[in-house]
């Protein structure tokens, strides 16, 4: 390929008269067939000659510019990039940091849900475990309910089970560990009432 029909092909008189000339046969084509699209064919014909006359008119009457101009245009073309860059990307930082704390917030909340829910099903399934251990401990009737009764209103479970450390632990022959602590059997006796002091 030579370099005139490089040239031709790239210059835009050429393919708009070439368009011009394809829509012309074809409007042509149209009204040999009574095709009402030959009216339509006819009218973008003729706009593609509008748009040839005006590029011919604008390459007439442009003035050519120095290399002073082009470096200018260049430039302020450059900054309005930059400055319309630089709008969006602070847009998309602000809404970028928006969306990150709104998803370490339902992170957050889906955690401490989580962690309640989970708290309270295990919480639920001590309270039926004790709940189970207590209805078989008091299964063999009233005087069993009655003694283990007494024995958690005397007795403070969580203090006496502290006091189990070192010598007061013990391992028997099974392997099952035992505490030495007191088990009360009558009641917290009540405090003596205050004397007034003596004048």
């Amino acid at each position: 390929m030579s370099a005139t029909s490089t040239t031709a092909q790239n210059d835009p008189r050429a393919a708009i008269g070439r368009a011009r000339a394809e829509l012309q046969r074809s409007a042509s084509k149209a009204a040999l067939q009574d095709d009402p699209l030959g009216a339509v064919l006819d009218a973008f014909s003729v706009s593609l000659g509008a748009m040839g006359e005006l590029l011919s008119h604008a390459e007439a009457t442009r003035q050519p510019m120095d290399a002073a101009a082009r470096a200018e245009m260049t430039r302020q073309l450059v900054q309005a990039c930059r400055t319309d860059f630089v709008r969006q990307a602070d847009a998309w930082s602000r809404r970028a940091a928006v969306l990150s704390g709104v998803g370490a917030a339902v992170l957050l909340l889906g955690a401490l849900g989580g962690g309640y829910l989970w708290g309270r099903s295990a919480e639920s399934a001590e309270v039926r475990e004790a709940s189970g251990v207590i209805r078989t401990a008091l299964s063999d009737g009233s005087a069993s309910a009655r003694a283990w009764a007494n024995a958690i209103q005397r007795n403070d479970l969580l203090r006496l089970l502290a006091r189990c450390e070192g010598r007061a632990v013990w391992t028997d022959v099974s392997g099952r560990r035992a505490c030495v602590v007191p088990l009360w059997l009558d009641d917290v006796p009540a405090a003596a009432a205050p004397r007034p002091p003596k004048s």
